[in-house]
């Protein structure tokens, strides 16, 4: 069977380094004290009341659940930045070029390299969300759903990564265009429906807040991280349907992000080929002449 080199090298420095070490390290303090803390809050009530509130124990499990996602939007695209441009920096994408190596295993090289590092991350995390599955109230196809959800999250995340950081000349860069996207399309999605939600609401008879509230909905739909808020609603028996057009984009909200977001990865990563491949104007002005 034949391994990608770039993946085994990549892997090989990365599970040896002391930044993944760290990041799983700090993950599962973080996540462990939020599940620690709120679980004494609610076993407390329960002994002073005699009282045991199971929808408590969901709230948890979507507190746990989110804590990883919105940790990984701060912490990952410094894994992710360098992943062209630290190639690039160094000289050694022009010298990988003219080997055997192609763009698009380079490219899908990095991507397994860095799946397989923010995965360990989150699979390092189960013991802690498993603790929450004793209390019930979770189904096995809602649990699929969500590991689906958390994967296409990872998928998206490293393939923003990886578009931005072949675009750029210097890592610095790739950093900043990397957190930009990534805050722009998680939170500034948000943002962005929020306004025009509140403008909305202010007058709905304007055609111009029914495009804008309309525009928002849509971009809405590439952020898994709502997708992952609808999940955890219908788990713990809320509505969030008021968010959406109508009852047909609430049910099917999960399937279509899916596909989108998948589609959006794909995109990126073959944006991310065309880019590093000797034609394009990079490597002209940037590549060695006498290659």
């Amino acid at each position: 069977m034949n391994i990608n080199p770039i993946y085994e090298r990549e892997h090989r420095v990365s599970t040896r380094s002391l930044k993944l070490s760290m990041a799983i390290l700090i993950f599962n303090f973080i996540v462990a004290a939020v599940t620690l803390i709120e679980m004494n809050e609610v076993v407390d009530y329960a002994r002073k009341t005699s009282i045991i509130d199971y929808t408590s124990f969901l709230q948890i499990f979507k507190i746990v659940i989110f804590l990883p996602a919105i940790l990984l939007i701060f912490v990952a695209p410094s894994f992710i930045s360098g992943s062209i441009s630290d190639e690039r920096q160094r000289g050694t994408l022009e010298i990988l070029l003219t080997t055997k190596m192609t763009a698009r295993s380079i490219v899908f090289g990095k991507f397994l390299s860095l799946f397989a590092s923010i995965m360990l991350i989150l699979v390092s995390q189960l013991p802690i969300m498993a603790i929450l599955f004793l209390y019930g109230g979770i189904s096995v196809l809602d649990i699929i759903k969500l590991v689906i959800n958390f994967v296409v999250f990872v998928i998206l995340i490293i393939s923003m990564g990886i578009f931005c950081s072949s675009i750029a000349v210097k890592t610095s860069v790739a950093t900043a265009l990397v957190y930009s996207t990534v805050l722009g399309l998680f939170v500034g999605t948000l943002v962005l429906y929020f306004l025009a939600a509140n403008s909305f609401m202010m007058n709905e008879n304007n055609s111009l807040g029914i495009l804008f509230i309309r525009f928002s909905k849509f971009v809405l739909l590439f952020n898994p991280l709502v997708s992952m808020d609808f999940l955890l609603s219908k788990i713990m028996g809320e509505d969030s349907s008021d968010i959406l057009v109508s009852l047909f984009w609430y049910d099917n909200w999960f399937y279509i992000n899916m596909v989108l977001d998948l589609l959006l990865s794909i995109l990126l990563l073959a944006l991310s080929i065309v880019k590093i491949k000797p034609h394009c104007k990079t490597w002209r002005k940037y590549g060695n002449s006498n290659l």
